[in-house]
């Protein structure tokens, strides 16, 4: 979101989905005033092979031949596989291959620049985070100690006017490893194994800025909106400092503009020498800066993503000393607990909720995480947030870690909103008293930092103060001073966890399960009170605002496995060895090898076994995807349906909930909704389909249907219909109803059909939602079984527990495996839009008796102009679907679109495959008309 005018880089170039990149060259700075971020001419060496002084290092005429150029500032790790030193790091077990001694000394970051410094100016620069501890060299002097400069999200500014020259200057840093278990730094804990470097390195640009007498700081615009946010009176702070040894009379001049709206205000202000003084401009004494009818923010499913845009200068004798811009919007965002039901509610003090302008929502996300080695390309984060939205979800949580600005101001653009707070575990969640002096100043300029960098962001609707603990005292008023200091308007939470700080008090969110569940279990009570203890977390279904939990395991498709595991690695995801019970199997890499406490418990077997025992034996790969892909589909559909469905519960609501993970950090079958190459498995399509805009679903624990609207429109003239269908294709029962209006965010119950006792022990419900002119506006068909899953509740507790079933307590799905053979039909064409290819098919089941086309899958592939496939990894991704793994009886038919960049069929036509669960694979020409 942060933007300075003025002062350009030369050949920032950043690297598309992190290929190797030509050496850019050195970054020219012109003189003038404001900042720019220092992206090009990096290069990095080992002090191994560099045997030279920081002295030495950081004179512009030192040679660097050899040392290996870097597109822009980055980890290590991100540095040598840049230049080809490890390919393909993430196949198989190859990670494990990557020599660690060589991280055991420091690193060299140097940057040669060109600068011109202004007459009478000053040149500043400013290191934006260090993982590790560095050393900081300037032109032959050493600027900063290590002792100060770490820190994930510090930000240390250095007047480096003193060294720098007119034309060839140099900048360098001696690294020391990162240890998150010594600094506050980021770590991935047990998300995937750690990188080998520990992510040692820039964690982001350094900045170098210009400026005359007075340099122009901290500016924000703070907001105070009506109610029913038909005003807004806005307030703009800035801080001027003097940096000179007389005082300066200086003029500020601010204007904010949005579409054909410009307000323009200004102020003078006198600022001793060496001093700095805050000039505030508010509705009082400038009128402009109360708006009437503001353009307002929202959510993307709840309206437009207005930004307005602030520029801001200061002029010292009528000449611009400093400049400044940014984007911000208006939105109101408030936080409460819900109420308390004596003898009803299962938590001692609600649960935490959020409105958005004065609009209950229920948060419904992913926990997101960067590369392994925290390598940024805004191409893949907008391909990452245009599936957040194509899957229905309005929320990031962010676990420390957190990214570049660029995605914040995605977030804003998109209209999905930003949960970020500190990380839990390491050095951040270490107790107070083990926090030195030294550590709590630079945990006091990291909140500073994180405070002033997310504020005008409208996507960053709270922050929690802590993760898995809260803050203890000393810490929360370290924080909660940064915060204030800044002018955080949003709300503060104390943790993730159910858990209490001093000041901010009850968090109102729990956490938890992180293993498998069956889709009963999100609807569930599960244990009725946690009593009185203030810390119980992990405990019951769809209730609470829990802040990260899944079913655990995520089985990618066919597909995605070839392109990063081995055959004798997928072998070992389906073996029989992996079904013997939780914990069990062999220990695959890619699912969770021998990093974090989940070791045991994330393996295969863990998953596999309530899939065999619910669905029935598989014998191969083949048979084991059609019943993975459906697994993860149903639990995962439960998950987002219950969680929306009970969110209108007057004693238990379940106001959000945060799937853990969005996506990972590198291929895995570990917590992911879809995977590091933009796979999408059952798991994905299940989110989707839990994600339509106006929904109809089923209820498992009482048989209802329940009809959800997420859009912020009244909905009427609906009817919901449900059918109950025999194995055999009978229908058994047969219901419909007229829905009455529903409001925006509402929920409602609007039938329970009746499941007849002659069914077979495994069944289908299909739902569907229509309007009065007949068009579906939701269909969603579940498969069932007369003999439910049955959780034994007193053992399903703890840290990363899934379900513990009763013996024998398992859902009889087995009737899935003694489908006959289905017959569907595909057409499909293609047409541009842009530069967008949107390719449609309409599959058909053609049978004609009465065998459902169970769970029927289309994909989009590179194929010949003849219409076949061209083989190997011809799947195009990343791909937005409007539905798949369909469910049609004879007679039915449904239209699936799928939208991808024409550019990603490198010149191939398109086709498409077609398989399901009791369907043929095929290929269907899609050629673009």
């Amino acid at each position: 979101m942060v933007a300075f005018a003025g002062v350009v880089t030369a050949a920032a170039v950043t690297p598309s989905h992190f290929a190797t990149a030509a050496p850019p060259p050195a970054a020219a700075v012109a003189s003038g005033p404001g900042s720019a971020q220092l992206t090009s001419g990096w290069r990095i060496q080992s002090s191994a092979t560099a045997g030279a002084s920081g002295a030495e290092i950081s004179r512009p005429d030192y040679s660097a031949t050899g040392w290996l150029p870097i597109s822009q500032p980055e980890t290590l790790m991100a540095g040598l596989i840049e230049n080809g030193r490890y390919p393909d790091v993430f196949y198989s077990d190859r990670l494990k291959s990557v020599p660690t001694d060589q991280f055991a000394v420091n690193w060299w970051y140097r940057d040669q620049l060109t600068v011109h410094p202004r007459a009478g100016g000053r040149t500043y620069l400013t290191m934006n985070g260090v993982l590790g501890t560095a050393d900081l060299w300037v032109n032959g002097t050493k600027v900063a100690d290590r002792a100060q400069l770490q820190g994930a999200y510090s930000r240390f500014e250095y007047d480096i006017t003193p060294y720098v020259h007119d034309g060839a200057n140099a900048i360098a840093l001696d690294v020391a490893k990162n240890d998150p278990k010594t600094y506050l730094s980021d770590s991935q804990l047990d998300w995937n194994p750690h990188s080998p470097d520990q992510n040692t390195g820039l964690r982001f640009a350094p900045q170098l800025s210009q400026a005359g007498p007075v340099s122009l700081r901290n500016v924000h615009v703070g907001q105070s909106n009506a109610k029913d946010l038909s005003s807004s009176d806005l307030t703009i702070k800035a801080d001027l400092r003097n940096d000179t040894a007389t005082a300066q009379r200086a003029e500020v001049r601010e204007t904010i503009t949005h579409g054909g709206i410009r307000v323009a205000v200004s102020a003078r202000a006198d600022v001793p020498a060496g001093a700095t003084r805050t000039v505030t401009l508010s509705p009082a004494d400038h009128r402009q800066l109360h708006l009437s009818h503001p353009a307002v923010w929202w959510p993307y499913q709840l309206g437009g993503q207005p930004l307005y845009h602030l520029a801001a200068d200061v002029r010292v004798g009528g000449r611009t000393s400093d400049q400044y811009a940014e984007d911000f919007g208006i939105r109101t965002v408030t936080s409460d607990l819900t109420p308390v039901v004596d003898g009803k509610t299962h938590a001692p003090h609600g649960y935490r909720r959020f409105l958005v302008n004065g609009v209950p929502l229920v948060i419904r996300g992913g926990g997101w995480s960067p590369d392994m080695f925290l390598r940024y390309d805004p191409r893949n984060i907008g391909d990452q947030l245009a599936y957040v939205k194509n899957l229905g979800l309005n929320t990031l949580r962010f676990e420390g870690n957190l990214p570049p600005d660029d995605m914040f101001a995605q977030m804003d653009r998109a209209g999905i909103l930003a949960m970020p707070g500190w990380q839990c575990c390491d050095r951040w969640e270490d107790p107070i008293a083990k926090w030195p002096e030294a550590l709590r100043a630079n945990a006091a300029n990291q909140a500073t930092r994180v405070a002033q960098w997310l504020r005008n962001h409208p996507s960053v609707f709270t922050y929690f103060q802590g993760s898995d603990e809260a803050p203890d005292a000393t810490k929360e008023t370290i924080y909660l001073d940064a915060f204030a200091a800044a002018d955080w308007q949003t709300p503060q939470v104390a943790s993730a966890e159910y858990k209490s700080s001093p000041k901010l008090g009850p968090s109102g969110g729990k956490e938890g399960p992180y293993n498998y569940v069956p889709p009963g279990y999100w609807w569930a009570n599960g244990p009725e009170t946690a009593g009185s203890d203030p810390t119980f977390t992990n405990t019951g279904s769809a209730w609470g605002y829990d802040t990260e939990t899944s079913a655990g395991n995520t089985v990618p498709t066919q597909d995605s496995l070839n392109r990063f595991l081995t055959p004798a690695d997928q072998a070992k995801i389906w073996d029989l060895s992996t079904t013997k019970g939780p914990g069990t199997g062999p220990d695959l890499f890619h699912v969770a090898p021998s990093y974090g406490s989940y070791t045991k418990t994330a393996r295969m077997g863990q998953y596999n076994t309530p899939l065999w025992n619910r669905y029935g034996p598989w014998t191969d790969m083949a048979s084991y995807q059609k019943i993975a892909q459906m697994g993860g589909y149903e639990v995962t559909r439960a998950q987002f349906e219950a969680y929306l469905g009970r969110s209108k519960d007057p004693a238990n609501p379940s106001p959000g909930v945060i799937y853990w993970m969005l996506n990972k950090a590198w291929p895995s079958l570990h917590w992911n909704l879809y995977n590091y190459d933009f796979d999408q498995p059952g798991v994905y399509f299940g989110a989707l389909k839990a994600g339509e805009p106006v929904h109809i679903m089923y209820d498992y624990a009482d048989g209802s249907v329940k009809v959800a609207n997420l859009t912020r429109t009244r909905q009427d003239g609906l009817s919901a219909t449900a059918r109950i269908i025999d194995m055999d294709g009978t229908v058994k029962g047969e219901r419909r109803v007229a829905v009455s209006g529903l409001a925006s965010q509402d929920v409602q119950t609007v039938l329970t059909p009746k499941v007849p006792s002659d069914i077979s022990r495994t069944y289908f419900a299909e739902l569907t939602l229509k309007r009065r002119d007949g068009g579906t506006v939701s269909r969603n068909v579940y498969w069932l079984s007369t003999k439910p899953d049955a959780v034994d509740w007193s053992k399903t507790l703890g840290q990363g527990s899934g379900a513990v079933f009763e013996p024998g307590g398992y859902a009889d799905l087995t009737g899935l495996q003694s489908l006959p053979a289905a017959t569907v039909r595909a057409t499909a064409s293609t047409r541009r839009d842009g530069a967008d290819a949107v390719t449609t098919i309409t599959i058909r089941n053609t049978g004609t008796g009465r065998v459902p086309a169970v769970f029927t899958r289309a994909d989009v592939r590179r194929g010949t102009p003849d219409g076949r496939a061209l083989g190997g990894d011809d799947q195009v991704r990343p791909i937005r679907w409007s539905d798949d793994y369909v469910t049609l009886w004879p007679g039915q038919s449904q239209t699936l679109t799928a939208r991808y960049r024409a550019a990603d069929l490198r010149g191939s036509s398109p086709v498409v495959t077609i398989g399901g669960r009791n369907v043929a694979d095929g290929v269907v020409r899609a050629k673009i008309g």
